[in-house]
């Protein structure tokens, strides 16, 4: 399952107390496997960006971020994004995200945004909160 993950799932598993959090769950899947990511190095930047904003901060100051955003990527499919532009109208900085996704054939986009999961599809492409896509990720024996 090629998959596209939006900082915000990243950023809400740093911050959550929850070790069973979708997102982490997402993360562990990937780390094991089961899940295929995909990323371009503009996803990466916003990756460490957004993992070092101050709220990010204040709520993981016993993590290493970038080591942690870094574990991510080492992970993923590094591709070249396609030239997605004019797909998210309502927040034209998640384009990057699509682009990804339609650039490196991802199945999914996985997303807390609620300008991203709007969209629900673009060119066959499923958005999904993370606890949607571990319903999809499960049934399929991920």
């Amino acid at each position: 399952m090629r998959t596209v993950l939006d900082s915000s799932v990243l950023v809400a598993a740093l911050v959550t107390p929850n070790p069973g959090s979708a997102s982490r769950i997402i993360l562990a899947a990937a780390a094991a496997g089961a899940v295929q990511l995909v990323a371009t190095d503009a996803l990466e930047e916003e990756y460490r960006r957004a993992v070092d904003c101050p709220q990010v901060v204040r709520h993981s100051a016993k993590v290493n971020r970038q080591a942690f955003v870094s574990a991510i990527v080492a992970v993923a499919d590094r591709i070249l994004a396609s030239e997605a532009k004019g797909l998210v109208a309502s927040d034209p900085a998640n384009d990057m995200v699509l682009a990804a996704a339609i650039g490196g054939r991802a199945d999914w986009v996985v997303s807390l945004d609620r300008h991203l999961i709007d969209l629900a599809e673009v060119e066959r492409v499923r958005i999904l909160r993370p606890g949607d896509f571990l319903v999809e990720l499960r049934t399929r024996g991920g």
